[in-house]
């Protein structure tokens, strides 16, 4: 008995352990830290969590269970940038089969190792990722089109001749070629996605210093006059033709900053200063400004001058045609509140566009076509996206949310990856000693005096202690070192120029793009400092 007690204590520790028993917790940490719960969260009931987190627990209870086939649907929706980063990682090594859904084409381009596309009734499919099959869709859409306007150059000739020769000696003929036509195979006429047609336009060019800010802390202040920090700011400066990329953690405050610089919440701290001439348009990632009681051609025209009809015309460009311009608001789906959004914003004039998760809901279509449009845009831009290829296509800086504290970094997301070089910028310390602080500060936070305050107090007392604190040698170094920078890779460009590299010559480009712009960003810095030292 005391040896079958063994050996059967013996198999079951034997399969407890190809079960992974001994590995088990180690493995639920991994993936519940990779997918951004915290210890607290970890431990929580899972119906004291939000949407989003119950998504992404769900998500996790699957990873865990390895299944041989996964189906994930959307699984890139409500990751932050460093969920979405481990996630890709740990499905890089995934070694059963998966299908995906998703919009997240940097995503796609990791992952998948074929792309299969429904539109028009149809499914077709290529080898590769979305950059391949971008590559190849483009191909054969081209070829169908050849092969389309090529038989119907057939038809046209084959039938003109069927009129002129029915009734005469070729009669025979002509019945013959028709009854080939009437057995022919038709090539259909290749359909492609309808696009979205708009483009955003500045009423005026706002002043050089578009947004300022000082010691400024953001938050929320609720009724008992407690205030919550979520992120404390730089002194820095959104100048003129920025366009700034806010990145960070799920929860890290990135709409409540927003939503602080465009004067919809007071600041926890500090001040706020909007330049001169500066007309901000707002999208809002939860559509707020929408009125769903609304028809969608009503909520049109309480913002501009159209006509009915004019409106009708307008919103065609948004792809709402026909009946459709007299839906409720309320009855949209998530993707076409996003079009009614963007054309209410293209209505504004606006110079300086603040823009929160604008790609949300959008197909890659309408994603690739915002691209476009935000990238021809003559003003500001600062953003918050977790599309890591829209981030790619348009910021020249990010600013980035870490433990609390915003970061400002030159380039986009990947050169922010793969550099991480901070631009110099004195943080200044919170005088909170706790996330929480009585009314006794408040006043520090009053956005009404911030906002009125003149801009020659912006340009000379305000900003000038915390941003300037460099001095004017300091600056000139820096400029000799990016100018140094500047001419390094101008010898590389053409030395790629030479060799006919287009993939070098594309990334250095980039880099080059870069380099001046942060000298010029530089040289308006040495002016400021050169007219404070004069003064």
């Amino acid at each position: 008995l005391h040896e079958q007690l063994l050996q059967r204590y013996a198999e079951l520790q034997a399969r407890f352990e190809h079960a992974g028993g001994y590995t088990y917790e180690n493995r639920v940490d991994q993936v519940l830290d990779g997918l951004g719960f915290t210890r607290e969260q970890q431990e929580a009931p899972v119906l004291q969590l939000s949407g989003g987190q119950q998504t992404r627990a769900a998500l996790g209870k699957l990873l865990l269970q390895e299944p041989d086939l996964l189906l994930l649907d959307e699984p890139t929706n409500h990751l932050d940038l460093a969920a979405l980063e481990w996630l890709e990682t740990y499905l890089a090594g995934w070694k059963g089969a998966m299908v995906v859904v998703a919009h997240d084409r940097y995503f796609l381009d990791k992952i998948v190792s074929r792309t299969i596309e429904t539109a028009f009734g149809r499914i077709e499919e290529y080898p590769g990722n979305y950059t391949k099959y971008l590559h190849l869709r483009e191909e054969r859409m081209e070829r169908r089109s050849r092969e389309y306007e090529a038989q119907q150059a057939h038809i046209a000739h084959t039938e003109d001749f069927i009129r002129r020769y029915k009734a005469g000696q070729r009669s025979r003929e002509a019945r013959g070629r028709q009854k080939l036509l009437d057995r022919m195979d038709r090539v259909e006429r290749p359909q492609d996605f309808p696009e979205m047609r708009f483009e955003f336009t500045s009423v005026v060019d706002s002043g050089l210093v578009v947004i300022s800010t000082q010691k400024l802390a953001a938050g929320y202040i609720d009724e008992a006059k407690q205030r919550t920090e979520l992120v404390r700011v730089a002194d820095l400066e959104l100048l003129r033709g920025d366009r700034v990329g806010l990145l960070g953690p799920n929860g890290s405050g990135k709409t409540t900053l927003l939503r602080t610089i465009i004067g919809e919440l007071l600041p926890v701290d500090g001040h706020v200063y909007v330049g001169h001439n500066v007309r901000i348009g707002y999208y809002s990632q939860t559509h707020a400004g929408l009125n769903t009681g609304r028809s969608i051609i009503d909520e049109i025209r309480q913002v501009s001058v159209l006509s009915e009809e004019g409106a009708r015309t307008f919103l065609g460009r948004f792809l709402f045609s026909g009946d459709d311009v007299f839906k409720p608001i309320g009855s949209l789906s998530g993707g076409e509140r996003s079009r009614v959004a963007l054309a209410k914003l293209t209505l504004q004039g606006s110079n300086l566009l603040i823009l929160d998760e604008p790609t949300n809901h959008l197909d890659l279509q309408s994603r690739q076509f915002l691209e476009e449009v935000l990238g021809e845009f003559e003003g500001t831009l600062l953003f918050v996206s977790h599309d890591r290829y829209f981030i790619d296509s348009l910021a020249t800086k990010v600013w980035v949310i870490e433990d609390g504290v915003l970061i400002p970094y030159m380039g986009n997301y990947t050169e922010y990856r793969t550099r991480k070089q901070p631009i110099v910028l004195d943080i200044p310390t919170s005088p909170i000693s706790s996330r929480t602080k009585n009314e006794d500060n408040a006043t520090n936070g009053s956005a009404t005096a911030a906002r009125t305050a003149p801009s020659s107090a912006r340009a000379k007392g305000k900003r000038s202690g915390k941003v300037k604190e460099r001095t004017v040698e300091d600056v000139e170094r820096e400029i000799e070192k990016a100018e140094a920078r500047v001419k390094t890779v101008e010898e590389a460009l053409s030395q790629a120029a030479f060799n006919a590299d287009a993939a070098q010559l594309t990334q250095l480009a980039t880099e080059y793009e870069q380099a001046r712009m942060y000298v010029d960003e530089l040289l308006v810095e040495w002016e400021r400092l050169a007219e404070t030292v004069s003064e």
